[in-house]
């Protein structure tokens, strides 16, 4: 087959109507193949401890804050408040996700159809993606579209459990495709610009593992290109400042919370930003060689929460590829990186993984190398695609013939051995065997095209037919309906409860809740609108979490008000509610309010010395806040203080405050940098009370004390991805066309 890419000499006209049929029907198709989601609201896809736990309480808290008209830049919820767009995982600018948020709420909250919804049209988004690098490749709208459909749905992409994840694995196709086409020489500034933009968008997915692993497959295209051209180096440079542009709103405010917190990697110690993840979590993560098996063998198991199956129709048809199209510049690319993509993907098992770890920087944060085995399959459908193509343009292919019988071999085999082993021993997985008669069928259909016995059509549709029946066996066939045992398992927090949400909703006062986590698992706090003192996340800021929150005198501090569990977490707090589904709720009789005053401040030299002075009994904490290093002078006096909340939303404070003397009012939520004080509208700085909490000097009478949360890592952020835009819209528009 020869090179043929010719999309851009057909008319614009024609070009859009085109894409537009097909998104059209790959939408048909994805909601076809995830019917039980979508058709019966009896299913989900994410009965997952991380998913239910903490990704959906987080889109949660951030729809909530999209339709009351904010941007969610501050959690308020966990960890006493945490900046959002710094812990990477929640994604609030990742276009996708934005949309999500516009959809309607049902009393408050997403609902399970419109995430059941969300999925499918995610997986529709891929594989049309993949059906524009398809077809820009000189492969057939049929099997551009078919292809697509695998990528999409099936292996990694069909089967990944984190939204976070999939999310930024789906643009692989269109970085590739803007890639190639600059390596090739066709555009190369436009292609390369464009490269940049959806790279950068990748970024902003919500996960760092699959953009780093992008970024690696880009590069390797970027050096193909070099081979044959040293002008190109100029193009890939191009490229990569453009993505770190576009994706500065997201980068910067992750270099910033990286900096000043710890991470949870699944070892019993923490990781701070200046320390290398342990090379222990990539041998833990590594796919092993029977992982590679399972991109064709199902039933082989699941890695990292994924599969890599595609079956044994498209790595045939990969097969193909290599043998019929071998001179094609993008089938050898496609075949070096499904080379690398392997070989990284099995981690500890090839060296190849331990010398990026050790060498490329940034790479040692994706602690998860079988992930990788999303490149790998995408690589694999690439190929698939030639090799398909190259069966419909000569239905007399050698390599066809090859495919064929190895199609029909496999499906024998595997057939004789289930007939033998359950005589002999009981059966064979259910899902090899079915696999193994879609492989016969497969062979059948390709023999009766090679004696044109059936047009393309009959060929198309039964191949398709098949590969749906073969994908669905990993992905939607597993899914568990929500009545049967354990079915809604994981999603209970989020089903119930909602009794205790509106009895801490009356409360006069601002609440926060501590939690048996034994019972309540899921972050309470993102799911309901209620502020509580820990969560389930991936990291939080060190001035808060160093502390020893579990002692009643920080809890105080906190204004930890209410305690959740089956029975009381300290020994004088009173039962006040109890769930219909068991749950009790204790109220805290000594918590602080959230804002109050003091008047006296202590200064210590280290914060081990002021987790010392807390813990301290001779130290009032009601009275006294304590600072690591210099401590503003305050006054003492015997009238009594009046502070109260005016208005609080999540990056917003208002306090009114009537002080007899000069003294610091304390708000009990986490300081950050980014926050910004005023006092009676005029600039104040705001003291990092007891090492953790939001203080400001305040002087005798009454004043208005606001807090107001405006990190610059955000805004310069915005400003460099605002600035990366304009550089690749203007190189997109630029007609200057290279040989």
């Amino acid at each position: 087959m020869a090179e043929n890419h010719h999309s851009d000499s057909k008319p614009p006209a024609s070009v859009a109507r085109e894409r537009l049929l097909a998104a059209g029907f790959l939408l048909l198709l994805c909601t076809g193949f995830y019917w039980k989601l979508v058709l019966t609201g009896q299913y989900t896809w994410f009965n997952h401890p991380d998913m239910s736990y903490l990704e959906i309480p987080r889109l949660e808290f951030q729809a909530r804050e999209i339709h009351h008209s904010r941007f969610p830049l501050w959690d308020p919820h966990i960890w006493a408040g945490q900046p959002l767009i710094g812990q990477t995982q929640p994604g609030p600018l990742f276009p996708l996700n934005l949309l999500f948020f516009l959809a309607p709420l049902k009393s408050g909250y997403i609902t399970f159809p419109a995430l059941n919804w969300y999925w499918v049209a995610i997986h529709a988004f891929a594989a049309w993606m993949f059906f524009l690098l398809a077809r820009d490749s000189g492969i057939s709208k049929w099997a551009a579209a078919i292809m697509g459909f695998v990528f999409g749905c099936g292996g990694f992409a069909g089967t990944v459990a984190w939204l976070d994840v999939v999310n930024g694995a789906i643009w692989t196709p269109l970085v590739s495709l803007f890639i190639l086409r600059a390596a090739e020489g066709r555009r190369p500034s436009h292609n390369a610009a464009l490269a940049g933009l959806t790279l950068g968008v990748a970024w902003l997915s919500g996960h760092h593992e699959l953009p780093i692993l992008i970024s690696l497959a880009g590069a390797l295209f970027w050096f193909l290109g070099f081979l044959r051209n040293r002008g190109v180096w100029k193009y890939a440079a191009l490229c990569f400042i453009i993505a770190a542009l576009v994706s500065a709103v997201q980068i910067w405010p992750t270099y910033e919370f990286g900096k000043l917190s710890q991470r949870w990697i699944g070892l019993e110690n923490t990781v701070t930003w200046k320390d290398k993840i342990p090379y222990s979590m990539h041998v833990i993560y590594s796919l092993p060689p029977r992982g590679l098996m399972a991109t064709v063998m199902p039933g082989f198991g699941s890695f990292a929460d994924s599969s890599p199956y595609l079956g044994w129709i498209p790595v045939v048809f990969a097969g193909v590829a290599v043998a019929a199209c071998w001179r094609e510049r993008r089938v050898r690319a496609m075949t070096l990186l499904a080379a690398f993509s392997a070989a990284y993907s099995m981690g500890v098992f090839t060296p190849l993984n331990g010398w990026f770890y050790a060498l490329a920087p940034v790479v040692d944060k994706a602690r998860i190398p079988s992930r990788a085995v999303a490149i790998l399959d995408f690589s694999l459908v690439a190929l698939a695609a030639f090799g398909f193509e190259a069966i419909l343009r000569d239905c007399a292919l050698s390599a066809a013939k090859w495919a064929r019988r190895a199609l029909a071999l496999f499906g024998i085999i595997v057939v004789a051995a289930g007939i033998w082993t359950s005589v002999a021993k009981g059966g064979v997985d259910d899902r090899v065997l079915l696999s193994a008669l879609l492989c016969l069928i497969a062979a059948a259909l390709l023999k009766a095209w090679s004696k044109l016995a059936i047009p393309r059509a009959v060929l198309c549709a039964g191949l398709l037919a098949l590969l749906i029946i073969d994908l669905t066996q990993a992905g939607p066939a597993f899914y568990k309906h929500l009545k049967d045992k354990d079915g809604d398992h994981f999603l209970h927090p989020l089903t119930r409860h909602h009794d205790i949400a509106q009895f801490l909703r009356a409360q006069p006062q601002p609440v926060r809740v501590s939690i048996d986590d034994s019972v309540m698992p899921a972050n309470f706090g993102d799911w309901h609108g209620i502020d509580m003192l820990l969560g389930y996340v991936a990291g939080a800021s060190l001035n808060i979490s160093d502390h020893e929150l579990h002692t009643q005198r920080m809890q105080n501090v906190l204004a930890i008000t209410h305690f959740l569990g089956l029975k009381p977490g300290k020994p004088n707090q009173t039962e006040v509610f109890a769930s219909a589904d068991g749950l009790k709720l204790f109220r805290n009789p000594d918590a602080f309010p959230r804002a109050r005053a003091v008047h006296q401040a202590l200064s210590v030299e280290n914060r081990a010395a002021l987790r010392a002075a807390i813990q301290d009994p001779a130290n009032d904490m009601r009275a006294t806040t304590v600072l690591v290093g210099q401590a503003p002078p305050l006054e003492s006096c015997a009238a009594e203080d009046r502070v109260s909340i005016v208005r609080r939303t999540s990056d917003y404070a208002s306090i009114a405050a009537q002080l007899p003397c000069r003294g610091m009012v304390i708000l009990a939520d986490t300081m950050y940098p980014g926050w910004q004080a005023t006092v009676d509208g005029k600039p104040a700085k705001i003291w990092e009370a007891y090492g953790a909490l939001r203080g400001v000097v305040v002087e005798p009478g009454s004043h208005v004390v606001e807090m107001r949360f405006r990190p610059k890592s955000v805004y310069y952020g915005a400003a460099l991805t605002a600035l990366g835009l304009a550089i690749a819209l203007l190189f997109a528009l630029r007609r200057n066309y290279s040989s």
